[in-house]
Formats: C-alpha cells, structure tokens, sequence
C-alpha cells in the first residue's frame, strides 16, 4: 500500500511465513522435553509506532523495530545459543531459525537503505531507545533464565544483556550511523 519494491515486499511475505514456521518447530522442542505443556496463546497482532505517522513511516518505523533491531538481536543471542547447544532438535532449530533471521535482519537493513535514498530517516533516531526495550521485553527477556542451561541452548540474563550491548555496539547503532540516525541508549539498557 506504500508503494515499497515488490522485492522488499516479498521478503517480509517470506518473513511472515518464517515466523509461522518457527513457531512449530519451537513447539515441537516443547513437546519433546516438557511433553503435556499446554500451548500459549499468541499475542494479538498489533501495529508498531506512533499514530501521529504517515504510513510510509510507520511502515518503515516497523521494519526498522523488527528488522534493524529485534531480529540483528535475536542473531547475536542465537548465534551463542548455538555456541552453547547440544540437544539435537534444539541445534537443528537454532542453526534453521538463525538462518532465517539473518534473512529478516536484511529486509529491515534493505528497507533503511531504501527509504534513506528517498527521504530524511534521521528522525528514527529518538524511536531506537523504545524499540530496544520493546525487543528485549517481548523477545529477549523471556526466553532466558538466571540459572546456566547449555544444553538447551538457554541463555542467563547476565549473558543475553552482554550480548545485546555488544549487539547493540558492534551492529545495531553503527549500521543506523550510516543513514544518519544517532539513537540515544543512555537509559535503554537499564
């Protein structure tokens, strides 16, 4: 409806599906260590960002919150979950889901670059902090725990927040520099 590259758009067609598949094989970890676990209800689909947007920049608001942040995290965290996995099901999903994240980290990268050919995204900038702590109260807090337990690939807080910041650090803030967004993270990792 924006008006964005059908490539653009069809990567975050692929993206969605991704997300579905991920879904199943998580569940199916679930069903293998803890079988009888009830399922939990997904949270309702919501849109991203300020009202006060346009849609273009909504649309890009998001991609950038899910993109350039949520899913540049989640390949950090993944990548030494899988460092630290030995349970087969559990490396399997690791190493697939991570290589579909790589994929959806993309798109959000594309998308920026797109949009800043086009028009002025330095605005983004005051958004970063929120998004960040948005990523890590939906995605990055829940999936960890205070005690080690490598086998399954499960990450303490203490290791997750170190590999946010240098997520954050090495990745994340670098890759907004280039299109002239300089998000201020003074408070966002708390």
């Amino acid at each position: 409806e924006c008006g964005e590259p059908s490539t653009l758009v069809q990567m975050a067609r692929t993206a969605a599906d991704d997300e579905r598949d991920h879904s199943v094989r998580c569940r199916a970890i679930v069903d293998d260590l803890a079988p009888g676990l009830s399922p939990i209800d997904p949270e309702p689909t919501r849109r991203l960002g300020p009202l006060s947007l346009s849609d273009s920049n909504r649309v890009l608001y998001e991609t950038v919150a899910m993109g350039c942040v949520t899913e540049s995290l989640s390949c950090g965290l993944l990548l030494a979950m899988r460092q630290q996995a030995t349970h087969p099901l559990v490396c399997e999903t690791i190493q697939h889901i991570l290589k579909d994240e790589v994929q959806h980290s993309r798109l959000g990268w594309a998308h920026l670059a797109h949009a800043a050919r086009r028009r002025d995204v330095s605005w983004l900038g005051a958004h970063i902090a929120p998004m960040l702590r948005a990523a890590l109260r939906s995605d990055v807090v829940p999936m960890c725990v205070e005690e080690h337990s490598p086998a399954a690939g499960v990450l303490t807080h203490e290791d997750s927040r170190r590999i946010v910041a240098e997520t954050m650090e090495k990745v994340i803030v670098p890759g907004l520099q280039e299109y002239g967004i300089e998000p201020d993270l003074s408070d966002a990792l708390g």
